[in-house]
């Protein structure tokens, strides 16, 4: 058990709260383990000490991303510092449950749940009658709708797993005492018949037909008319495609809002190892996007110059930007001389799709999406991702334009919400290097080494992390630095 969620439901037993974990509970392990959301219902007269208790824990509240929010639920994520799980508390003071999407039927058996209880070692669980009618209802009400229907066929063998742990006679026979009392509108006869059906399987024609006889039965329950519920429904359909086409998660965004997570340092320093550990432990919980400023996609106004690159390299290799930034140097490095027209071009262009890439990247962050940025501009002339041209001679009004225009781009970039600098002396990114599957020259990685050590970001949080320690290290490291930002 990941020790905050033992700390959590310690202190909800010390503090005398009414509350169980009301659903899934075949899959109990895993929730305990941090794998999964800890589905809480707390009793209403209750709540304000509850989120004491988050408080006490370092609990931070977070929204459903993208989403019309669901009344009576809250989210609540913390850091467990010890295991570096992201603990995430789905809290509900009223059962808002049906369809995976839309969430339309709001059910009065808060009481029944919370006063027919048992233990799973410290975790305070339904009985199993309890449990299975709301499940037999939530699985009826998902057979009812085309959107749902495809969902389910996506989780068939975790449905069979959860039918056969919780459908027992005795859990039906218990269900069939508390339904009259509850919920008297939805009748024996009926919830039996759903239960076999989930039980057998039956055919999924039967299991349709099932479906929109209990869904007629709910529907004093209803928070929306059938037509607005499939309109809603629909609409999250789509935003979960959309996301999943876009390669980022919908889900939580933190209550402050999303951030711009910048990582900077030389070559070898492993940017992308840590970026990789980052964006897999966010994505647990929140809506991340990872995004490559030093090599931004072109835009509409760069693709042409973008296809004719590989040529232009081919026929002018003198101007290739690596042997220029060679050649300059910087001011501190080698003796100033201005640069080839094609560099200058190469570089505000660069700084274009940079600022079109960062600017899209802070829009998203303002909506509550977390994005990881590998590399960004330094507000140093001559450092890496940079302006390039700021340092250097512009003895003609052609190259002065350029230069003016390159440090206007730049300036319209804003600062991140915090940069991850990551740094290694030269004798480790050398020998980091070299083990590469896909080196680049040494004298390169000496030159980039150098720039990458007096990087500068004006306005923005700077994290210095030394990478020469153990992964695991550095991952805690950064971890933590990345949650105080957010």
């Amino acid at each position: 058990m990941v020790p905050t969620i033992r700390r959590l439901l310690e202190r909800l037993d010390e503090a005398g709260i009414r509350q169980c974990h009301w659903k899934s509970n075949w899959a109990l392990a895993e929730t305990l383990e941090g794998a999964t959301d800890i589905d809480l219902l707390i009793h209403r007269q209750d709540a304000q000490r509850f989120r004491e208790v988050l408080t006490e824990l370092r609990f931070e509240p977070s929204i459903e991303a993208g989403v019309q929010a669901i009344p009576s639920t809250e989210h609540h994520v913390t850091l467990d510092e010890e295991t570096g799980t992201l603990v995430h508390v789905h809290a509900y003071y009223r059962v808002i449950t049906g369809e995976s999407l839309a969430k339309n039927y709001r059910l009065p058996i808060e009481d029944m749940l919370l006063s027919n209880t048992r233990r799973e070692g410290i975790v305070t669980v339904p009985t199993r009658g309890a449990e299975l009618i709301v499940f037999v209802l939530r699985m009826m009400v998902k057979h009812t709708t085309a959107i749902e229907l495809t969902l389910l066929a996506r989780q068939t063998r975790q449905l069979r797993s959860e039918v056969a742990w919780l459908v027992t006679d005795d859990a039906v026979e218990e269900a069939g005492k508390l339904l009259p009392v509850w919920l008297p509108h939805l009748g024996d006869g009926l919830f039996r018949e759903a239960v076999e059906s989930l039980r057998a399987p039956a055919p999924i024609g039967r299991r349709v037909v099932l479906g929109f006889r209990v869904r007629r039965r709910l529907r004093g329950y209803a928070r929306r008319p059938a037509v607005r519920a499939r309109a809603v429904e629909a609409s999250k359909f789509a935003g979960v495609v959309s996301h999943r086409l876009t390669g980022s998660s919908k889900k939580l965004t933190p209550g402050g809002g999303g951030g711009v997570i910048a990582f900077v340092g030389s070559e070898a320093t492993g940017k992308s190892t840590i970026i990789d550990r980052m964006h897999r432990w966010l994505a647990e919980s929140y809506t991340v996007r990872r995004v490559h400023a030093g090599k931004p996609p072109a835009t509409a106004l760069t693709y042409l110059p973008h296809v004719l690159l590989p040529t232009l390299r081919t026929m002018f290799p003198d101007q290739r930007s690596t042997r220029v930034e060679r050649q300059t140097r910087g001011p501190e490095i080698a003796p100033r001389r201005t640069y080839p027209l094609m560099f200058g071009l190469r570089s505000v262009m660069l700084a274009y799709e940079r600022r079109a890439l960062l600017t899209r990247a802070f829009a998203r962050s303002a909506n509550g999406t977390i994005v990881l940025c590998d590399r960004y501009p330094s507000s140093r002339s001559g450092a890496p991702d940079g302006p390039q041209l700021g340092h250097l001679p512009a003895p003609d009004p052609l190259r002065r334009r350029l230069t003016a225009l390159e440090t206007r781009l730049y300036e319209d970039v804003p600062p991140p919400d915090l940069v991850v600098h990551l740094t290694a002396p030269l004798d480790v990114t050398l020998a980091r290097n070299a083990a590469r599957d896909k080196t680049e020259p040494e004298d390169y990685v000496r030159f980039r080494h150098a720039l990458s050590s007096s990087l500068e970001f004006d306005g923005a949080p700077v994290r210095r992390v030394a990478t020469d320690r153990p992964l695991e290290e550095v991952v805690r490291e950064v971890r933590e630095a990345i949650w105080e930002t957010l």
